[in-house]
């Protein structure tokens, strides 16, 4: 699995890079925010981070396309749930409806409705569970956008933010930091 994920990160690195030589960097942080969601297969945070870095000046246009790939996609997963119900995801997935994780999760759902979803969005919490069960038991998907996207853009602007002006302490990223520090004036 680590070179797998070595080699998509190879790849992505130069998606990116090549997106930004060509004006496409928003479009494509969206894609991948869309995509990194939908799947939770990778942070978007990761994302952001990366394309702030070969970008600096367009953190908040980065932060916004990122923050609206996110929650279109989470908006689908709340539209399938609702539209799929409790027995076909519970047949589908069977260890994801444990009667505990039920009961929390409409809890949370009877006690704060879609400001649950913006919550979960702003946080670092893991969304995909909510998003289930509230599509399960809401059809407020256009709402459940609204509130994703609210939460997503200020998690990501707070993200696009402290790395745009703080690159230097996201020494984790030393390959990129290294790459891009240089580009700066963009």
């Amino acid at each position: 699995m680590g070179k797998r994920l070595e080699r998509l990160e190879a790849k992505l690195q130069v998606w990116m890079e090549r997106a930004n030589r060509g004006n496409h960097l928003l479009g494509l942080s969206a894609l991948l925010s869309f995509g990194g969601t939908i799947s939770a297969a990778y942070p978007v945070t990761a994302v952001i981070v990366t394309a702030v870095m070969m970008a600096p000046r367009r953190w908040l246009a980065l932060s916004t396309a990122c923050s609206l790939g996110s929650a279109l996609a989470g908006a689908i997963v709340v539209g399938v749930s609702h539209l799929l119900g409790y027995n076909e995801i519970h047949h589908l997935f069977p260890h994801l409806i444990s009667p505990e994780t039920w009961a929390e999760a409409s809890r949370w759902i009877d006690d704060y409705g879609v400001w649950a979803i913006f919550g979960v969005g702003a946080s670092p919490l893991p969304q995909m569970p909510l998003l289930i069960f509230f599509g399960i038991v809401d059809d407020r998907i256009l709402e459940a956008f609204i509130a994703l996207f609210a939460g997503k853009l200020l998690k990501y602007t707070l993200v696009a933010w402290v790395t745009q002006h703080f690159p230097e302490k996201l020494s984790f990223f030393k390959r990129i930091n290294g790459k891009i520090h240089n580009n700066q004036n963009q």
